[in-house]
């Protein structure tokens, strides 16, 4: 073996340990962030709380959203979790983690894989490694909550670089359907891939196609034959006055101006900018069109109307984390001149992506002592049904039914679609004593005045307070409607 050959195989078995120390990193970090209870209702309390429902023989709808999950966030890929809540539910949401947390780190290596197999000099090899493993979207797309799209993004770019390098086709095949069972918008990104790949890997773009394809094709079809209300789209969509994706169509066909009033926003601009930089912009620019596998998901932030979803550290944008890395060594291999420069741009843009990215970062060191009380206190009635603050959630969310307040008894700050509360009232509500003691906003005052007037004061642990449903709660006191704002009255 020659010299040369013997430090691609040194740099080959280098990209190997970055992608493994950057799982355990993550998973570490990620892990930590659930212990210091920084992780909410929203997203990582959903899925944890779906799959628990469904390992246990019930459907997929969830308190939290009060509608069927599966509606509009339909994964085949997080079903695959269901076996592990039904043998080992306390492994259920640490196991989905650390998936996410090495689907992440496939990012990197793939870059590398394709800056290799493309001929890119050693330097500009682990350059692509550097800004993949080191930017701050790889780390938000790690860290933030619980995903399809972070399960995703690893797959997805396995999917463009192995048929690239000619992976046998009896073992490339496992990386687009597992990207393409992530979510719909993710299975279009896959077809896209395949489409992309037609002319120079013919045999491989077939798979993709196929997979993309099927799967796409089966999730749309399975959301047609069961229209039921959703909650995405009455967050993303509310300016059309729309919940539900066979009414989305024919809103933005009936007000053109409305349905592309979004394009407007200056926050959003500024967020594709922020992750253009974080890739050295010329260089993706160059390989503009695998960007366009991304366009599924990147629809939803930017034809949407909902303020949150522009943030750049979101998980809609992470599709952009494998797209536009492929894009990157592509161009970088197109156009020799921008190797030049490549080191200083590669320093810049990690720098610039932390600095006006930011992540999500875990409280280390701070007192948890009343919130892992609530927790075990709420945890010693398994099977009653409970309301709680946010960050309590995901830690009790393994039960038939699980709210996050202000839900069931005032409005959330988001509007929900039809939400019209559950069965019945919570039997245990968790939360802060100051909530109760001067509460800050209206919708604190509706929840304790609910709590006071129906609840019975169970217990106080430390800062929290734990009450139980008293003999007779009203329907009036939780059956709120907080529908989303219609066509009429949206403005």
């Amino acid at each position: 073996m020659t010299s040369e050959a013997n430090q691609q195989q040194r740099e080959r078995r280098l990209a190997i340990v970055v992608a493994g120390a950057a799982t355990l990193i993550f998973s570490a970090i990620a892990l930590m962030r659930l212990a210091s209870f920084d992780m909410t209702a929203f997203d990582a309390g959903i899925f944890d709380n779906v799959l628990w429902r469904l390992a246990n023989g019930y459907d997929d709808v969830t308190a939290i959203t009060g509608a069927h999950h599966f509606s509009d966030h339909m994964s085949l890929l997080m079903l695959l979790a269901v076996p592990i809540y039904a043998l080992a539910p306390g492994l259920g949401l640490p196991a989905l983690i650390v998936a996410q947390a090495a689907s992440v780190a496939m990012v990197p290596l793939a870059g590398w894989l394709l800056a290799d197999h493309l001929g890119l000099d050693r330097r500009t090899r682990l350059l692509v490694l550097l800004i993949t493993a080191a930017g701050a979207g790889t780390w938000n797309a790690a860290l933030i909550d619980v995903h399809e799209v972070g399960l995703a993004v690893g797959p997805l770019a396995m999917t463009a670089v192995m048929a690239m390098r000619l992976a046998p086709l009896r073992t490339y095949w496992i990386w687009p359907v597992l990207a393409a069972a992530a979510r719909l918008d993710i299975a279009l990104s896959v077809l896209l891939v395949g489409i992309l790949l037609r002319r120079d890997r013919p045999e491989h773009a077939r798979v993709a196609q196929a997979a993309g394809g099927v799967l796409a094709g089966g999730m749309a079809l399975w959301l047609l034959l069961n229209p039921w209300d959703g909650t995405s789209f009455a967050f993303h969509f509310a300016h059309l006055g729309v919940d539900t994706a066979t009414a989305l169509p024919g809103a933005m066909l009936a007000d053109p101006l409305a349905a592309i009033e979004p394009l407007t926003d200056p926050t959003m601009w500024g967020t594709v900018l922020i992750w253009l930089v974080g890739f050295t912009v010329a260089a993706p620019l160059a390989g503009w069109r695998w960007i366009i596998p991304a366009l599924p998901t990147l629809a939803i932030p930017v034809l949407g109307s909902w303020p949150q979803a522009d943030e750049p550290h979101l998980h809609y944008w992470h599709v952009l984390l494998p797209m536009l890395a492929i894009a990157m060594v592509t161009g970088l291999a197109s156009r020799r001149s921008l190797r030049t420069s490549f080191f200083y741009l590669a320093i810049v843009a990690v720098a610039a992506t932390w600095l006006f990215m930011g992540v999500f970062r875990p409280s280390i060191g701070g007192d948890l002592t009343d919130e892992r009380a609530v927790v075990a206190y709420l945890e010693s009635y398994p099977d009653e049904s409970v309301a709680a603050v946010g960050h309590i959630v995901p830690h009790v969310s393994r039960r038939e039914t699980v709210m996050q307040l202000p839900t069931p008894f005032a409005c959330p700050t988001t509007p929900v679609a039809h939400f019209t509360g559950p069965a019945g009232p919570p039997d245990l509500v968790a939360l802060p004593s100051a909530v109760l003691t001067s509460p800050a906003t209206q919708v604190a005052e509706r929840v304790a005045a609910t709590l006071t007037d129906h609840y019975e004061l169970e217990v106080t642990i430390g800062d929290y307070q734990v009450w139980r449903a008293g003999p007779a709660v009203p329907v009036a006191a939780y059956d709120v409607a907080c529908g989303v704002r219609s066509a009429e009255n949206s403005s």
